[in-house]
């Protein structure tokens, strides 16, 4: 997930790469990284969004696509709830 933010996330696939059932793996992963994936995907999306924001000068709805949001709106609505900023106001505050 770390190497690539934008892809598609569907646990039914990362379960059939480990080869264990959602249920199980879902379990496991909770475990193992203290939250379930979905979360930690969305963390790792964010992160790699604020990082885009701080050091390069794409607009933010080229920053959306890179980390995976097709819709610019949805992006920034994560964004704003995951650091209380919007991306503009988060790039201006750097």
């Amino acid at each position: 997930m770390k190497a690539h933010p934008a892809e598609d996330f569907r646990l039914e696939q990362l379960a059939a790469l480990a080869g264990l059932s959602k249920f199980h793996f879902h379990r496991l992963f909770k475990n193992a990284v203290g939250e379930a994936p979905s979360h930690y995907l969305l963390k790792v999306r964010m992160h790699e969004a604020k990082r885009l924001l701080r050091e390069t000068k794409r607009s933010v709805v080229d920053v959306a696509l890179e980390v995976g949001y097709a819709n610019p709106s949805h992006f920034a609505r994560f964004f704003r709830r995951e650091t209380g900023l919007t991306p503009s106001d988060y790039r201006q505050q750097r």
